[in-house]
């Protein structure tokens, strides 16, 4: 009995660290991207950093320009971003994106 309640700890910390359980009762499956900026400018929503949101979520990103600066593309590693030419677009979250990058030139 002791080594399945260990057995179950270990599942539940790889559950919580991981995020990617399918099909389990109460756990959602979460996927993590990060943000950044050249510079010239920055990401206003949803910021700048690591983020982790539910599968399937929309994720609004809008980039700001610095003065003198304008905004040229976003770079990412998957075809999540709708609109890669726009500073105010959107992206679908279907797995871990490794970067997302909001691109300036001045």
């Amino acid at each position: 009995m002791k080594r399945v309640g260990v057995f179950l700890t270990i599942v539940a910390l790889v559950v919580v660290m991981t995020g990617c359980v399918v099909g389990v009762p109460g756990f959602t499956v979460k996927y993590s991207i990060t943000i950044s900026s050249t510079i010239g400018g920055t990401v206003t929503d949803p910021g700048e950093g690591l983020f982790r949101y539910a599968r399937g979520t929309v994720v609004n990103l809008v980039a700001e320009p610095d003065r003198g600066y304008e905004f040229v593309g976003w770079t990412s590693n998957a075809g999540a971003i709708a609109d890669i030419h726009d500073p105010t677009t959107t992206m679908t979250l279907n797995q871990n994106y490794c970067f997302i990058i909001a691109n300036f030139d001045g």
